[in-house]
């Protein structure tokens, strides 16, 4: 039986309006109409067309994307690093065996460059080990998801994950809505990406391919645990990228993104001697007033130097961040958020004192305002007082307490904590919001964060 002729006419309309408002939508709305774009859209063109040399059946279409400054926000430090350090100021206090490890004093004392010294970022390293092992990998889920829900940036105030680059997201789905499989491979830990990453990026946690150790099967009260350990530990990264690409997805890619010479083998592996058409792009950091702005020396990780230099020579795409991207952030009002520069005068809580911690719940205070005057607490005794303050450098004195009486711990707390006011002869504050108070050698004896208020 035939259809009747307008039904099949206005079917053919629907057709048409529907393929001509797609064709309308611009997929990638946050990208400048510049080079970068055309490229982007020229590839995945080229590689869906059916019928052409050129072709890559579905299967084959796998994409593959660098995590920090590439996706999301890097600085001051990767963002796992950051928790990571939160993890050690809460432990620290309650394990003081921590405190006589050289690269736990290094992170309290906000000592990053030492923490990302040698190849692999070895002091960087040895904190993750000591706060992603040991525990069920359902209790680090627990610890992850808790700070991912509560820990703000330091520039930005806003939730880590507001901070991924919209830009990256819609790529991310334009590759998808094109036949694309999209893999993390990044040097930061699997399981600390694999809890957020389908919530954050649409990408579930069986296409997240990051440094790994071995865990350990137990039987604990007759349940299944895994626990996590050092044990063979693989770092993703540099070198190891595409072997991680090769172990863990086992099909080589035809597109890859990165920021930083740390992707360069893996832009190598994707781009080279391919025998698929390919597509390699790095996000170069240029907008300091947006985001950061960094290659040769960034702040901590994110180093751009080598694979920027055979970018050209290799065919790879280089986003001038300032220049093609419109919109930074995927949450739109981190993008004109107000930056405030960390100000002396302020309230502190004490996090640390002479390198051995604070007890938790017993509050070590600082308040310090424009006309040099001191106040604060030292968990069991108020004081006040007066301090000289020239530039960087600050000498307090003479100061006034009260003579109360406490339990023996917080009164070894207070002295310390005196013992050390005496010793400051200058201060810094660093991006994350920290007073570091330092001594002659220049360092530090204590160091606070600003109170909420």
């Amino acid at each position: 039986m035939k259809k009747p002729a307008f039904k099949t006419t206005i079917q053919s309309l629907l057709i048409l309006v529907f393929a001509s408002q797609a064709l309308s939508q611009d997929p990638l709305p946050s990208w400048n109409e510049t080079a970068a774009k055309k490229s982007i859209v020229a590839f995945v063109a080229k590689v869906i067309q059916v019928g052409t040399s050129e072709f890559v059946p579905e299967p084959e279409r796998i994409a593959v994307f660098d995590n920090d400054g590439c996706l999301w926000c890097e600085n001051p430090i990767p963002f796992q690093a950051a928790f990571a350090l939160d993890e050690i100021k809460r432990r620290t206090p309650l394990e003081p065996a921590l405190n006589s490890d050289p690269m736990v004093q290094a992170a309290l004392a906000g000592d990053i460059g030492k923490l990302l010294a040698g190849k692999h970022h070895d002091g960087l390293m040895h904190i993750l080990a000591l706060t992603h092992t040991g525990m069920t990998t359902d209790a680090f889920n627990g610890q992850v998801k808790n700070w991912i829900a509560t820990a703000k940036h330091p520039r930005f105030g806003k939730a880590y994950t507001d901070l991924t680059y919209q830009p990256m997201q819609e790529l991310l789905r334009y590759l998808r809505t094109n036949g694309f499989k999209t893999f993390i491979v990044s040097g930061g830990g699997a399981d600390f990406m694999r809890v957020w990453s389908e919530d954050v990026y649409g990408i579930p946690p069986e296409n997240v391919v990051g440094s790994t150790g071995n865990v350990k099967f137990e039987l604990r009260d007759g349940k299944p645990t895994l626990v996590k350990t050092l044990d063979h530990l693989f770092v993703d990264d540099k070198e190891g990228k595409p072997v991680g690409i090769h172990q863990f997805i086992g099909r080589r890619p035809i597109a890859c993104f990165g920021n930083s010479d740390g992707d360069q083998a893996m832009l190598e592996y994707t781009t080279i001697g391919n025998p698929r058409p390919s597509f390699g792009l790095i996000v170069h950091h240029t907008d300091a007033d947006r985001e950061y702005a960094y290659d040769a020396n960034p702040k901590s990780s994110g180093k751009l130097t080598s694979a920027l230099e055979v970018a050209l020579k290799n065919g790879w795409t280089v986003v001038d961040m300032k220049a093609d991207w419109k919109q930074v952030w995927s949450n739109p009002t981190s993008d004109t958020v107000s930056v405030t520069k960390p100000s002396l005068f302020d309230k502190w809580l004490a996090e640390d004192i002479a390198g051995k911690g604070v007890i938790d719940n017993a509050q070590t205070t600082l308040e310090l305002t424009e006309d040099g005057s001191v106040s604060g607490n030292t968990c069991v005794n108020n004081f006040g007082g007066k301090a000289t303050i020239q530039g960087q450098k600050i000498v307090f004195g003479p100061l006034a307490m009260t003579r109360r009486a406490g339990p023996p711990a917080l009164m070894d707390q207070e002295s310390r904590y005196a013992n050390a006011l005496q010793k400051v002869v200058g201060f810094r504050l660093d991006e994350n919001g920290l007073l570091f108070l330092v001594d002659a050698d220049k360092k530090a004896v204590l160091r606070f964060s600003k109170m909420k208020k």
